[in-house]
């Protein structure tokens, strides 16, 4: 997030903690992957169970399934194998690249041979698909690595991966020595640069996908504001203190937010305003969340006010109200819908049932296929193999025919 924008470090270090379920249910999973690789022994004792872990206001119990451990599996059968020197959730540090000291971060596993280092990043989330290539996380690892290790091994070349068992996604891509050590150089500007108080921001899905004051960031809006407008030649130009003290007075006076017409972009604008989707639906839900807090609060918007949601009828007593249902004459099977497991709730089953492990995807097999998942646009950079149109040709030739007329 501080690489992309300055102006974020700061405030976010003194923002409350908003990380939800799905960070603590990543924390369990990292756990487990951590005692699995260490003991070299499948931690089958801890299904069933429940790790609690402090996140948000409070925190969640995260259950240990069969679920989870079948997607730490497939992290851990992709490092295990790796030659080398192995290091698991090993602390690193890059501080002699920062302004204040004490500064790194704990590498998931990082495998070193000689002139080597493959260093992979466990992501427990099936949300936002995280790729390989310019993945600064998992850079600044490597710089750490890189810093501590580099008088013995000598590395000349870095694999940087990405384990995101949740959505199918084992990405990896390779730089050379020489573009670590400029990536480390950029690092030591931009640390620099946070480091400054109302340091000026620079809003980009990058920078603001997890950062947790973008819901109150005047920089982010004026960006949006800037797209309405049709400005596309630098949507990335940092945001000075004074712009947005600016843009704040502009806001209250405007009431025009027609968008430009899509009609009239060019593609290469239409995918830089699509870069955005996901950073532009997240503020919009933070937007509401904060007023909805505020409201709640008794700081109530003019525009805006708390009220009761839609709802849907229930019965208050599902069994009651089905005997009664079949006392007025109602069929018991037109009550009652039933709907066959899934194949992961069904691999469940026959554990409990006593099947070995190891016998159940074959016995499956037979019955489970995975079809193709729908057409989506993704980034260029992504891993998944572009779609071939097999649909050219098709339509050529439309004669008609003694046969085509019959049918």
């Amino acid at each position: 997030m501080w690489l992309n924008c300055a102006g974020s470090l700061i405030p976010n270090i003194f923002a409350p903690d908003d990380s939800g379920e799905d960070a603590a249910y990543g924390t369990v999973g990292h756990d487990v992957g951590e005692q699995w690789l260490k003991t070299r022994v499948r931690p089958t004792e801890r299904i069933g169970t429940k790790e609690w872990v402090e996140a948000g206001e409070w925190g969640y119990h995260i259950e240990i399934d069969e679920d989870m451990l079948y997607h730490v599996e497939r992290y851990v059968n992709w490092v295990k194998f790796l030659p080398g020197d192995h290091f698991v959730e090993t602390r690193v540090d890059f501080s002699c690249l920062t302004p204040i000291p004490n500064q790194g971060g704990t590498a998931d596993h990082v495998a070193c041979t000689m002139g080597r280092m493959v260093i992979t990043d466990l992501k427990m989330g099936k949300g936002v698909h995280v790729v390989a290539k310019d993945n600064t996380q998992a850079l600044l690892y490597a710089v750490g690595f890189f810093l501590a290790w580099d008088w013995f091994y000598d590395f000349q070349e870095f694999e940087i991966r990405i384990a995101q068992p949740r959505r199918d996604n084992m990405d990896v891509w390779i730089v050379d020595r020489a573009f670590l050590l400029k990536f480390m150089e950029k690092v030591k500007v931009r640390a620099a640069a946070a480091w400054v108080q109302n340091a000026p921001r620079s809003p980009s899905a990058e920078a603001c996908q997890w950062c947790k004051v973008s819901a109150t960031c005047a920089a982010f809006p004026k960006i949006l504001i800037d797209m309405t407008d049709g400005v596309f030649d630098d949507l990335t130009t940092e945001v000075t203190n004074a712009e947005m003290v600016e843009f704040k007075e502009r806001l209250d006076e405007r009431d025009d937010m027609m968008t430009a017409n899509p009609s009239d972009l060019s593609t290469a604008q239409l995918g830089k305003l699509l870069l955005w989707k996901g950073v532009v639906e997240r503020f919009f839900d933070k937007v509401n969340a904060e007023l909805f807090r505020r409201s709640k609060d008794g700081d109530r918007s003019k525009l805006w006010k708390v009220a009761e949601g839609g709802s849907r009828r229930v019965f208050r007593n599902k069994k009651l109200a089905g005997d009664a249902l079949v006392a007025a004459g109602c069929k018991k099977s037109d009550i009652y819908t039933t709907e066959m497991v899934s194949p992961a709730q069904a691999e469940e089953l026959l554990r409990k049932a006593g099947m070995p492990r190891k016998l159940i995807p074959d016995f499956l097999k037979a019955h489970i296929f995975k079809p193709p998942g729908k057409a989506t646009l993704v980034l260029a950079s992504d891993n998944r193999p572009a779609i071939v149109d097999n649909t050219d040709g098709v339509f050529g030739d439309t004669t008609k025919t003694t046969e085509t007329e019959e049918l």
